[in-house]
């Protein structure tokens, strides 16, 4: 409707009267109030999520530091060692401390109990009890579910009185174990009144908190201090509204919302309340009503809101023209842009008529170009890192060709000095080490020097087991520096196959490599590979060989399930930039393809990858012929 220009130049200069006026009157009269409202609602509920994180992060820090202190050998090894238990007594009440210096204005009682409850060591208000004091906790109420904790379990015990310092103290108990057994139990109390401190520390001044139990106990607040009473206070005595309990039966019941209320004495609040998802508590926070929401419509400010549009409405007129020459002005200037460079120009959409949709047009073109653009670049990187790394594979084969002739020299004079009488035993043993590492250097670079030539593309007999040993000669050093251990389990009577050496060693070598790359993150790891000869069952009861299988797993990070149809893409890869160029599975899959074989992956995130490959026990002397994509042999598993 009203497509045309000329049409909505002719209703808009109707409508520039008195209607937005009229109009912007009422919407103001009726949605200021609840717009300030529900601005002061929403940072109360911030408010409300600052809190929260607060008290959760003590709850956090509590546990960790607690089940660390669980894991010190002085206290599961206390009970087994009886001769060292004044130095494991010693070190008990070191790690004492420190627990309490976690909180030192919370925690006044840390302690370490054997399995029958009685107290060996204890520090209270950061003085060590002495042995003649110690008592039992049998009869305290977090003594049984204490026991009952699993190994890294911690129990966080009710609220209680603690006697010793006068107190009302929440209970955090871990049980120490050795070897599945458990040893005894290590606890502490963390004060209540230290949560009201936290409370007030992250709320504003006209604002009042409460930590509340599931039962309606208030085991924190920023009105009065809890003390020393016998009981602690219910949250349903701080009012008798109707409205009040229907709110209290939300908090109590783990919900999270935000209400308003009128209290019996006519005082309005907002509430807002939230669940602690570490515990059976709940966090209320309450602000005064009236204290910031009175007078949210002055009158005086209605004039000045007439005369404002008045104003406008004269102005309107004016800029009618400006408004509709503009966008074509904008496709003027864009075009100019992006024929200069930049495709990350669009232009803004401000109507719907055909300059609006000219503008989506442009708007869509410029999309398109800059992720062309992007497209470009990002391959041609790719390429350029791809062609960096193959100059480098040939300067390195040039540079091995130069150091083989000295290390023939070291070698030949070692062994000279070798079959001489005059030279003292101490010396003929470290001439005799130089003679064997100087050899083993050259079968190294002889070995890069023949996986560096280009390979004819002809195939010959080969074993697949031979392959595979070649294929670590390269890497076998970095993967013991990794802390790799390289299992290999190759059976000894799989045929010889038909295929290209120096490239299947390429396929190993690319699998070995990304192995090593994932186990590099967790610093350690094993890498198994595996030989086997592949047979299917024939009518009679007889098998047949069909194929060799080759399986590479390891113990790495594993891939993620959403990235395992893209590993085989060109130019994919998760590595940093400088460190691959994602052509490594590409280049072969496509090896494995011309040789007639498959290749399966199965991974699990943090456990592994485990990559299988099998190859036809035919005989065939040349490549296979590229088959098209959709007869493509490969398989893809992801799980």
């Amino acid at each position: 409707m009203f497509r045309h220009i000329r049409t909505k130049f002719v209703i808009i200069l109707l409508i520039t009267g008195l209607l937005p006026l009229l109009i912007g009157t009422v919407i103001y009269l009726t949605t200021s109030k609840r717009e300030r409202i529900e601005e002061r609602e929403h940072a109360l509920i911030q408010e409300l999520s600052h809190v929260t994180f607060a008290i959760e992060t003590i709850f956090l820090k509590a546990r960790t530091n607690l089940l660390l202190a669980a894991e010190n050998p002085a206290f599961f090894r206390y009970p087994t060692e009886p001769k060292r238990r004044d130095e494991w007594g010693d070190e008990q009440i070191k790690t004492l401390r420190q627990l309490q210096l976690l909180f030192p204005e919370a925690i006044s009682v840390t302690a370490f109990t054997d399995v029958a409850g009685k107290e060996i060591t204890k520090v209270v208000v950061k003085q060590i009890v002495k042995k003649e004091q110690l008592s039992s906790i049998m009869e305290k109420p977090f003594y049984v579910p204490g026991l009952s904790q699993p190994p890294n379990g911690v129990y966080q015990g009710e609220p209680y009185l603690n006697p010793e310092t006068r107190h009302w103290v929440i209970p955090f108990i871990a049980p120490v174990f050795d070897r599945g057994n458990i040893m005894g139990l290590l606890y502490f109390d963390l004060n209540l009144e230290y949560f009201s401190q936290k409370l007030k520390g992250d709320l504003s001044p006209d604002n009042y908190a409460f930590l509340l139990e599931r039962s309606g106990k208030i085991l924190a607040q920023t009105i009065i201090s809890i003390g020393e009473s016998e009981g602690l206070p219910n949250v349903a005595d701080l009012d008798q509204s109707l409205f009040f309990h229907e709110i209290l039966k939300d908090v109590l019941e783990g919900n999270t919302g935000v209400k308003m209320f009128t209290t019996s004495m006519g005082r309005r609040y907002i509430v807002t309340f939230q669940s602690l998802p570490s515990s059976l508590w709940s966090v209320m926070v309450l602000t005064p009503f009236a204290e910031r929401f009175k007078d949210l419509i002055p009158i005086d400010q209605f004039f000045l809101i007439f005369m404002v549009t008045f104003i406008l409405i004269i102005i309107f007129t004016f800029i009618i023209g400006k408004r509709f020459s503009d966008p074509v002005r904008n496709v003027v200037t864009g075009t100019q842009i992006i024929a200069s460079g930049d495709f990350t120009y669009r232009i803004k959409i401000i109507l719907n008529d055909e300059l609006g949709e000219l503008a989506r047009s442009f708007n869509k073109m410029a999309e398109y170009l800059q992720k062309t653009y992007q497209d470009i670049k990002s391959t041609n990187a790719q390429l350029t890192q791809s062609a960096k790394l193959a100059a480098v594979g040939e300067l390195a084969a040039g540079v091995a060709h130069e150091l083989n002739q000295p290390l023939m020299v070291i070698r030949g004079h070692a062994q000279e000095l070798l079959d001489g009488n005059s030279i003292p035993e101490a010396v003929r043993k470290d001439i005799k080490l130089i003679e064997k590492q100087t050899g083993r250097m050259m079968r190294i670079i002889d070995h890069l020097r023949a996986f560096a030539r280009q390979s004819s593309g002809t195939f010959e007999q080969v074993n697949l087991n031979s392959v595979l040993n070649d294929s670590f000669t390269l890497v076998t050093q970095q993967l013991k520096n990794h802390n790799i251990e390289i299992v290999k389990e190759f059976d000894e009577t799989i045929p010889k196959i038909w295929g290209d050496h120096n490239r299947l060693e390429q396929v190993f070598l690319n699998l070995i490599t990304n192995a090593r790359d994932a186990m590099e993150e967790k610093g350690e790891g094993i890498l198994t590979v595996q030989t086997r000869s592949v047979f299917n069952s024939k009518e009679e009861g007889k098998e047949a060989l069909s194929g060799i299988r080759v399986i590479l797993s390891d113990t790495g990070t594993g891939i993620e399930d959403n990235i395992m149809d893209k590993i085989f893409d060109p130019f994919f890869t998760t590595k940093e930039v400088g460190k691959g160029t994602g052509l490594g599975l590409s280049i072969g899959y496509s090896i494995i393809k011309e040789h007639g074989g498959t290749i399966n992956v199965e991974s699990r995130v943090g456990t592994g990858t485990r990559f299988t490959l099998e190859f036809p026990a035919e005989r065939r002397k040349i490549p296979r012929e590229k088959n098209k994509r959709s007869e493509k042999t490969l398989s893809r598993e992801g799980e």
